[in-house]
């Protein structure tokens, strides 16, 4: 049986193979450094959250099937989602996750663009997370003091 890494080595040299991308396309489109990529195939490194979800965008699997392929799934292409003819739209989330589905969007295409090491990315996404959720804590706190104000009148 073969270890999660080698899973997800196989899984993805067929994917690469199959849309045509050599390992430094994969690793350019994924954001991450190619010593970097090597390293995850070789189960040296397991990738973040960040890092899986750039592998996903560049390997054109639906968001999650990296990390489902290390957890024992397999991947889902893009072109065989469900709903792969519809934009995934975020306006159904709460606003505190819209907010953070934004912020990580943005946050992979600086990744990308700045080349920053999977550990520079997840210490900007920890901090991006955080300065969110207090934002919205702080956010939530006035409005209850705001209901409890009206309330008091």
């Amino acid at each position: 049986m073969p270890l999660p890494h080698e899973r997800l080595n196989a899984a993805m040299n067929e994917r690469r193979l199959r849309l045509r991308m050599n390992w430094r396309e994969v690793a350019t489109a994924a954001g991450v450094s190619y010593e970097a990529l090597r390293a995850i195939r070789r189960g040296d490194y397991r990738p973040t959250e960040l890092t899986a979800r750039g592998l996903d965008e560049a390997l054109q699997w639906t968001p999650g099937s990296t990390l489902s392929i290390l957890g024992g799934g397999d991947p889902v292409p893009i072109e065989e989602a469900p709903s792969a003819t519809t934009e995934v739209s975020t306006s159904d989330l709460p606003p505190l996750q819209q907010e953070l589905e934004l912020a990580q969007r943005l946050l992979a295409a600086t990744v990308r663009e700045m080349k920053l090491s999977p550990e520079e990315a997840d210490e900007v996404w920890r901090r991006v997370r955080l300065e969110i959720e207090a934002t919205h804590r702080s956010h939530e706190s006035d409005s209850d003091r705001n209901g409890q104000n009206r309330n008091a009148i």
